[in-house]
């Protein structure tokens, strides 16, 4: 089964962006499909290729690498390849790709003599979640660029379904402001269904073969577990604390305000004691950090505030299946998901979605938080996402539930007004457009990060 990935045309941008030879390193966390898009894009785009998987390779190719990995012998490192894979490469026309790059650094180290060379290119693929830890004592070659690759978004998982109808429709609709009446709940039943799947390409491929919610839910059991797993022989010194993050991502997220509460992680209640392993979290792509600021600007790096910050899963189809457990079927959050009810967990779905909607589009996750003394007491305002769009910052708040009470998104288009563009309200409702807001249906998030 075949699934477009939109990430194919930023390779194609990428191989043809000059004559000279280049290398890209593909990014993502574990099972995102780094390897099957680099392994298509060289059967369509090149004349030959040869894939070098370093979780696994071919008896003798580390022997290669030892001894003829330099830049003096390039030719018979070449040659020595050709032969033991069985597969001859034409000058300008084939690519080498090293999958699992993280496993031998010296083959990333070598990219730098490679490119130079000017007979190939090369793609790399890596998982964030131990290439950091193994590039310690190697050059990171300036000539390669990167590419991030993130679960599927919601059009390439309609697109895997063969359904090729829907973005387009929504496309239209939210250029148009035009509401969509009647077909409000199929869209919205297309979006649960993508929330309860998921977007790991292992997760949709089962689901668009079999339709078996419970097969589904097998993969992605094992998805979590193999991510557990990952972070006992990764995380270095701080495994416990990056267990601890991982694990409470789901209750963390289930509170109001969603932030990470350090003091119900375990020992160490204070931030200093899991900046690492908040850290590795993110740098593994398998949670995405929102950081916190209280004063928005353009260029908001210098007024972040690190130690407010909300964790979100990569995978929202993930996040259902880590907060529903092992008995799933008797989960009550899984129940009610099945009935369509998306404001389950005040929001923890929905939100979610939208964080990883913005991530997918590699914008930086904000969020803005303010108290204020009014009258002798304190108020809190938090707007969920705040996303930079041209000159102004776009105000962005999740409704899963009712849409009367926006008083946050108030006060801050009140006292940011000549830096706001029109606030937005994600909704389960209808588009509706009013003097203040636009009030968005769910489905069309990625139209609205698009435009």
């Amino acid at each position: 089964m075949y699934i477009h990935r939109k990430a194919y045309k930023k390779l194609l941008q990428w191989k043809n962006s000059s004559e000279t030879s280049k290398a890209i390193l593909i990014k993502g966390a574990r099972r995102v499909g780094k390897s099957y898009l680099a392994e298509v894009f060289a059967k369509n785009e090149y004349k030959t290729y040869i894939l070098i998987d370093f979780a696994s390779p071919l008896k003798g190719t580390r022997m290669i690498f030892e001894q003829y990995g330099n830049r003096d012998n390039l030719s018979e490192f070449f040659n020595q390849l050709s032969v033991l894979y069985g597969v001859p490469l034409s000058e300008r026309n084939s690519v080498i790709i090293f999958d699992e790059i993280q496993k031998y650094p010296k083959a990333r180290e070598l990219i730098k003599y490679l490119v130079a060379d000017g007979r190939y290119d090369f793609i790399e693929t890596g998982s964030l979640i131990s290439i950091n830890k193994n590039v310690k004592d190697i050059v990171i070659p300036s000539e390669e660029e990167e590419l991030f690759l993130h679960p599927l978004d919601f059009e390439e998982f309609l697109s895997a379904l063969n359904d090729n109808v829907t973005i387009p429709f929504l496309q239209n609709s939210y250029l148009e402001k035009r509401p969509l009446g009647n077909l409000l709940k199929p869209m919205m039943d297309k979006l649960r269904t993508y929330m309860l799947v998921g977007g790991m390409p292992q997760a949709v491929v089962e689901y668009a073969k079999t339709g078996n919610i419970d097969r589904v839910e097998s993969v992605k059991r094992g998805i979590v577990k193999l991510y557990r797993e990952d972070i006992a022989k990764y995380a270095d010194n701080y495994v416990a604390e990056a267990k601890a993050i991982f694990d409470s991502i789901p209750s963390q997220l289930a509170h109001h305000d969603k932030k990470i509460k350090y003091s119900s992680l375990g020992e160490g209640d204070r931030f200093s004691s899991y900046k690492d392993a908040i850290r590795w979290i993110d740098d593994s792509m398998v949670g995405t950090l929102c950081s916190g600021t209280d004063e928005p600007e353009l260029f908001g790096e210098f007024t972040i505030q690190p130690s407010k910050l909300k964790c979100y899963m990569g995978d929202t189809g993930l996040l259902l299946t880590m907060a529903a457990g092992s008995n799933y079927l008797g989960s009550d959050i899984y129940k009610a998901f099945m009935r369509g009810s998306l404001s389950v967990n005040q929001g923890m779905m929905t939100e979610n979605l939208v964080a990883q909607a913005i991530t997918s589009r590699n914008y930086p996750l904000r969020f803005y938080e303010k108290i204020v003394e009014q009258n002798m007491d304190k108020k809190k305002y938090e707007v969920d996402f705040l996303i930079i769009a041209g000159e102004k910052i776009i105000p962005l708040e999740v409704k899963s539930g009712s849409v009367k009470n926006h008083s946050s998104l108030d006060y801050y288009c009140s006292k940011y007004y000549k830096q706001v563009g029109r606030g937005v309200i994600l909704t389960k409702g209808d588009l509706r457009i009013t003097e203040k807001y636009d009030f968005i249906p769910l489905p069309m998030a990625w139209c609205l990060l698009d435009q």
